[in-house]
């Protein structure tokens, strides 16, 4: 008799829980909705009923048989209806014949639906679905699917929208795939999932069960709860949930893996990783059964706690804050609240710092704000972080931050170290992977092009910038300046603290402002206002026309390259040259002969080389700027008699022969001062004819 009232209890709790999730979820969408804008809203509301049809004049749409598509469970809302009417007026959406639904649960995770989204952030989809129940084929027209609503949302609404199609048995089972790209593979396993149980929001389909199994419940109890709802021994229908697997505790040895691969996500969101390196770490050292954060919100939400206090971003920080209280320094806890107050991305002003705020951010930021001693003065100075902080400024925040995840690492990485080998949830050959690329990103070598904007957090584009050269004193030789705003002619007039990098030769700076991303081109009309440029520099053989050329080739030619999505071939192998840019200085403007000359007129080979070497002789200098397969920038300049044949000496060992011939390896410059540029056929054809002669073949590996 106790075992059935025991049951029903379970069933009866079970149902609670349910209900309990499904407001708190529908509050989650509510409140994501508000924060996006309004046509965000419609294409939020429209993506589930993209995902269940293939229907031509929507996006999405397939023109192949048996297009796999739909969402178990999926039914029609009033919004989606009245947004898809909205975005497509002049089509009829059908029902699908013969349908079977491929999606077992549409879900997102991250910031929504928290203090941290904001407008912009971006709709990231995770897909349970279950590859046994498609062909290699049928996959690969389903992503095809996936991937024009994708391209859809970007190119009419500038909406980032992505999705990440994952096998419900492997989630289960914690198996995210092998560190390939951006996977995280064997590094994160259960910890992923905790953050996906704590941060998801259920847009249709499926309800995970561990959404609305006990607060305490061990491997054995949580199997036998679901046992329970498949034998319809409680009051939830069996084809409501799916099983991704319980999170009760995660073990000390997934954390050493995970650490890794935060550093590596530091260089691109600094802020949002020194929270994660906290958990990591507040993890590592406490005791977490049960006690995880995704506990911490699913209690809160089965005994009643108000919606608006449950808060997973504001749970981590408050969990990280408390864990750096407790055991670092206060400049370092500054450092964290600093951190979090950008990542939010909320401004309070000082005013409302006085007289309060009605937008519910604002309330809960001017509490905490209040609580940490911080002044109006304080808070104006970290709002102009974005717009106004000098860069020096910029990068002296992001090295306290670098410090901090440092000694967070090693705190964990000795922490691993005690434990025995068999605990280890990382991989052997993960382990090389990450650490590989976190080698390639901190590795000091010569002529490597600098990424001082690696630890700043959002865009470091400036309005205005300046390129001085202040020309040789006495025997000292002259020196370019690279200049936030509008600088003078005389270094010695502008603000020291307006120097952003000094270099010897300019087309150093240049290749440090694209690889910093310092400056920006208007394409778009989403994209941010042109930077203006000034060239303070008499004699100099880039002109004001060349360098706004250069500046807007090289920002797309070689865009920096994000660390952490280095294939894996690439990085466990000696890096190569993946794309090269020249600057051939013929003397600005270029001689007419070496522009026009005409190569097919030579007919013996002494008129072949007496046509080169007229013409390559006039080369004054060569730069090359190239990055490589590790994602590092290069930039040396070569000057004086035979800089092209000693540039090409020192590259040829480090470029694989069947790479030259690809469209987008090779591009060069001549300076001319003119608003179109010069195209010399000849040398074209002779940097690619004498790149690949001196080149290895790709199956012969250069030496260590």
């Amino acid at each position: 008799m106790e075992a059935i009232i025991e049951k029903l209890n379970d069933a009866e709790n079970l149902f609670y829980n349910r209900q309990a999730f499904l407001r708190f979820n529908q509050f989650k969408i509510d409140r994501t909705l508000n924060t996006l804008s309004a046509i965000d809203q419609l294409i939020f509301s429209t993506v589930p009923r993209l995902l269940h049809v293939n229907q031509k004049g929507l996006p999405g749409f397939v023109d192949h048989e048996n297009v796999p598509c739909g969402i178990m469970n999926f039914s029609m809302n009033h919004e989606c209806l009245v947004a898809a009417e909205k975005l497509f007026p002049n089509i009829i959406i059908r029902r699908q014949k013969n349908l079977t639904p491929v999606i077992h649960t549409a879900l997102l995770m991250g910031s929504l639906g928290s203090i941290a989204q904001s407008k912009k952030s971006d709709l990231d989809y995770t897909l349970l679905v279950d590859k046994n129940s498609f062909t290699e084929n049928s996959l690969k027209l389903f992503q095809k699917k996936l991937n024009l609503i994708e391209t859809w949302t970007w190119d009419n609404y500038h909406l980032e929208t992505h999705f990440f199609i994952n096998d419900h048995n492997e989630v289960r089972n914690n198996i995210f795939g092998e560190s390939d790209s951006e996977s995280t593979g064997s590094a994160l396993a259960k910890l992923l999932k905790e953050e996906m149980y704590r941060t998801m929001i259920i847009v249709t389909g499926k309800i995970p069960f561990w959404l609305i199994a006990p607060v305490e419940c061990d491997d054995q109890r949580y199997s036998e709860l679901y046992k329970m709802i498949n034998a319809n021994k409680t009051l939830l229908k069996k084809e409501e949930f799916i099983d991704m697997g319980n999170v009760d505790d995660i073990s000390n040895g997934e954390f050493f893996g995970a650490s890794i691969w935060a550093l590596i996500k530091s260089f691109k969101s600094p802020f949002k990783t020194l929270m994660k390196m906290g958990i990591l770490e507040d993890y590592m050292f406490t005791e977490t059964k049960s006690n995880l954060l995704s506990h911490q919100v699913k209690e809160r939400i089965f005994n009643g706690t108000p919606h608006d206090q449950i808060d997973p971003y504001l749970l981590m920080f408050s969990r990280v804050q408390k864990y750096f209280s407790d055991n670092k320094e206060e400049n370092q806890v500054e450092a964290l609240r600093s951190a979090f107050y950008l990542k939010v991305g909320t401004q309070v002003t000082s005013d409302e710092m006085v007289n309060g705020s009605d937008y519910w951010k604002k309330i809960t930021l001017i509490k905490m704000l209040k609580e940490w001693g911080w002044d109006g003065p304080k808070v104006d100075h970290i709002n102009k972080y974005y717009t106004d902080w000098q860069m020096n400024q910029k990068v002296e925040l992001g090295n306290r931050i670098n410090k901090i995840l440092m000694g967070s690492y090693k705190n964990i990485s000795d922490k691993n170290s005690t434990l025995d080998a068999s605990e280890s949830m990382i991989t052997e050959k993960d382990t090389n992977l990450l650490g590989r690329k976190l080698f390639s990103a901190y590795r000091t070598v010569p002529n490597k092009v600098e990424n001082i904007g690696a630890l700043i957090d959002g865009k470091t584009n400036e309005a205005k910038l300046t390129f001085l050269y202040e020309k040789p004193k006495n025997e000292n030789k002259g020196a370019w300046y690279l200049i936030r705003g509008r600088a003078p002619a005389y270094i010695d007039k502008v603000d020291p603290t307006a120097i952003i990098k000094k270099s010897g030769l300019l087309p150093t700076l240049i290749a440090f402002t694209a690889n910093n991303h310092l400056y920006s081109k208007k394409v778009e009309k989403y994209d941010d206002d042109n930077t203006e440029i000034l060239l303070q520099a008499d004699g100099s053989s880039i002109k004001q026309n060349d360098l706004l050329h250069l500046l807007n080739q090289i920002s797309s030619f070689i865009s920096s390259v994000n660390i952490a999505a280095i294939s894996n071939d690439d990085i466990m192998a000696d890096p190569k040259i993946k794309q090269l840019y020249l600057i051939a200085d013929f003397g600005n403007p270029p001689p007419i002969f070496v522009t026009l000359g005409d190569i097919t007129q030579c007919k013996t080979s002494a008129e072949l080389n007496d046509f080169l070497n007229k013409r390559l002789d006039k080369i004054n200098s060569l730069s090359t700027i190239y990055i490589t397969t590790w994602g590092e920038l290069f930039c040396k300049t070569y000057s004086g008699l035979n800089s092209l044949d000693r540039a090409f000496k020192e590259l040829s060992p480090q470029i694989d022969a069947k790479k030259i011939v690809q469209p987008n390896f090779l591009k060069y410059f001549i300076p001319c001062d003119r608003k179109d540029l010069i195209k010399i056929p000849w040398l074209h054809t002779y940097i690619i004819r004498s790149l690949k002669k001196r080149s290895m073949p790709s199956n012969i590996k250069t030496p260590n």
